[in-house]
């Protein structure tokens, strides 16, 4: 797993360059795709670089990203690519996109890897082998919070159907996922957004490598600390948590048909 996480590490500092870079420019060039959401030409350059690194290094490996078609393979295990993650703030001049890179095989997600590439912090975890956080060169081991009570428990809230948390604290959620395996936040709360899995890709390694559990269902995305997270799902409105708590989204590998 180590050689798997490493080589996602190159690969994911490689395109975080470029994505800062351009983030720095004056120059970028942005079109919209038919559902309404950005992509630019920078998107498309980092997803294009990842696949040939993976091609080159894993070539029986399949790869799906957010922009280019799906190239299937025969190994088992399936990479998935979403370049800019937040293209919105992006475009807008807001540090708090992210490059991402996740790998699942058989037994689901085994990989991430999460570039901030303009905060300088990148977020890396394999599956049994725990989860770190990159500051430049320096390297910590990510662990979350210790918070057991849902009184002043720090909650990052997203989408249209944020939920009122009676005792808590919401806090910022510009960079949720960094805050909540850092243990700066407690949980994220995602309600009422339309998701795919690129955007939940790397979420369940990280959190999970750092100590924390994750509920996806149709209705909410619950992530935590772990301590807190059966009071959570206890206050929050009647989501379908029978539901897989990683939904087969992010479990299967898809075949060509």
């Amino acid at each position: 797993m180590w050689t798997d996480l490493d080589l996602a590490l190159r690969i994911v500092r490689e395109a975080a360059e470029l994505a800062a870079a351009a983030f720095a420019s004056d120059t970028l060039h942005v079109r919209h795709k038919e559902d309404g959401s950005a992509v630019t030409a920078i998107d498309l350059a980092i997803e294009d670089l990842v696949r040939r690194r993976l091609a080159a290094a894993v070539p029986d490996d399949g790869v799906a990203g957010e922009e280019r078609p799906e190239r299937y393979g025969t190994s088992g295990r399936r990479w998935l690519v979403d370049p800019i993650s937040g293209t919105a703030d992006f475009v807008r001049g807001r540090p708090t996109y992210s490059v991402d890179l996740a790998m699942r095989d058989s037994r689901g997600p085994a990989i991430a890897v999460s570039a901030l590439p303009s905060l300088g912090r990148t977020m890396a975890a394999g599956r049994g082998i725990g989860c770190r956080v990159f500051t430049g060169s320096h390297e910590t081991t990510a662990r979350v919070s210790t918070q057991d009570s849902l009184r002043g428990a720090r909650v990052c809230l997203h989408g249209k159907d944020k939920p009122v948390l009676e005792g808590c604290v919401v806090v910022d959620g510009s960079v949720s996922v960094l805050s909540l395996v850092t243990g700066e936040a407690d949980a994220i709360v995602v309600a009422g957004a339309e998701l795919d899995e690129f955007d939940l890709a790397c979420l369940p390694v990280l959190v999970e490598e750092a100590g924390g559990r994750v509920t996806i269902t149709d209705d909410v995305v619950l992530a935590t600390n772990g301590v807190l997270h059966d009071a959570f799902r206890a206050v929050l409105p009647r989501p379908t948590w029978e539901s897989n708590p990683v939904s087969t989204l992010l479990q299967s590998v898809p075949r060509p048909s």
